[in-house]
């Protein structure tokens, strides 16, 4: 069964391009796969974050779905990756 619902590592604040730690949970408005690079709305502002896993049910996120906020942009990863530029993909 299909969801919007995926999880995303943060890009690390010191070693810049490179996504690892804790796992976050959030709905998304976007297409995604596996690897995919998004901004995230976070508590401290928007962070760049990659899509760790995807379609994730229900059950595993029952009691904080209230919380989960909503990513609405997927950026280019290669030119982010090469460039450091953020562009979003246009939907």
């Amino acid at each position: 069964m299909e969801t919007n619902i995926i999880s995303v590592k943060y890009e690390d604040n010191y070693m810049p391009k490179t996504f690892s730690g804790k796992s976050y949970s959030y709905y998304t408005a976007v297409s995604v796969e596996v690897g995919d690079l998004v901004i995230a709305p976070t508590a401290n502002g928007n962070k760049i974050a990659r899509v760790a896993e995807i379609d994730i049910p229900d059950y595993k996120v029952e009691f904080i779905k209230s919380y989960l906020k909503l990513i609405t942009d997927k950026i280019d990863k290669q030119k982010y990756l090469q460039t450091s530029e953020v562009l979003k993909e246009a939907a």
